[in-house]
Order: structure tokens, then sequence, then C-alpha cells
């Protein structure tokens, strides 16, 4: 199983998140249309994301459980790659099995640095946010990835008060 540490957030400017995120790497963004759809999981968080790159599409399906907690949290994951010709019979037998929960649409700038993952998030219905993930190398420990995320979350000058506690599905549902 993989791990990261996450930390979430709104956004104010997001122009100046992505020019800040570009600034503090180096390097330039990429830009993706994803499409989440979660599922009634009685564990943890199930989604399957299709994802759009310089006209190119591919799906994934995840399952990760995470606190929802403000601040930096651990998260344990795990992703399969959905071949296309399984695609439809896939969507359709976790739809009947489990019930669809709801729908994400974004568009996100991908930056990144380090062993951390910047992304900020256009989110259809939301607004804009701003998530770091800190992906852990079996031997760190999620006190270290929180160290990274608090400072790449401060050199991308995002206040401790806009940050967020549970998933973009949480919200649209509230």
């Amino acid at each position: 199983m993989s791990r990261n540490v996450e930390i979430k957030a709104k956004v104010q400017n997001l122009d100046e998140t992505v020019r800040r995120a570009v600034e503090i790497s180096g390097k330039q963004p990429t830009i993706l249309k994803q499409h989440d759809i979660f599922y009634e999981s009685p564990n943890g968080r199930l989604k399957m994301r299709s994802v759009e790159e310089n006209g190119v599409a591919h799906t994934e399906l995840i399952w990760y459980d995470r606190s929802d907690v403000a601040g930096p949290k651990l998260s344990n994951f795990n992703k399969f790659d959905v071949p296309s010709e399984v695609l439809d019979a896939l969507k359709l037998s976790l739809q009947s099995s489990m019930g669809v929960k709801g729908e994400v649409k974004k568009t996100r700038t991908l930056v990144l640095h380090g062993q951390t993952r910047i992304h900020i998030d256009r989110v259809d219905g939301l607004g804009d946010f701003m998530e770091l993930e800190v992906c852990l190398s079996p031997e760190e420990t999620p006190e270290h990835g929180e160290k990274i995320a608090h400072e790449i979350r401060e050199l991308l000058a995002v206040p401790e008060t806009d940050l967020l506690t549970g998933a973009y599905m949480d919200m649209l549902k509230a």
C-alpha cells in the first residue's frame, strides 16, 4: 500500500498560486482534466478517475483512506489502471453493487517538486483549491511528510486559516 501526507486548502488567487508553485519547483505545470466518480464505499473512499492530458485519456480506480482533519494528514491508498476494454463493465459493476455517491469535475494544474505533487484545482461548483501530496517512501515517517507539506504551504503563501478538512466530494454534498 502506498502512503502520502496531504494538505488541502482554499486558494484565494489561482494564478498567483500557480506562479509560486512554478517558481518553487523550477518546472512547468501540466494541465489535467479530471472527472471522478465516487462510490458508496464501506471502508475509506473509492473513486473512478478519468484523466485527460494533452488530448490523451486514461482511467484509474483509486481507493484511499485518510482522516478529515485540517492540516497535514496521512493517506493510505491503492491505484489500479483500468484497461479501456473493461471500463464500462467495471463502472456498471461498481454502480450496481455499491451505488454512486457523486461526481467531481475539475481542471488540475500539476507541478512536481521533489517528492511532492502540488495540485492547484479549479473544481466545478466549488471554486479554487490547492492540494499537496508528499509521497512517502516505506522508511519515511508521516512527521517527515508533514514538515515538507508545511514548508511548501508557506512558500505558496497559503495561510493555515484556509486549510480544509474533507474531500471535494464532501464539500459538494454539504
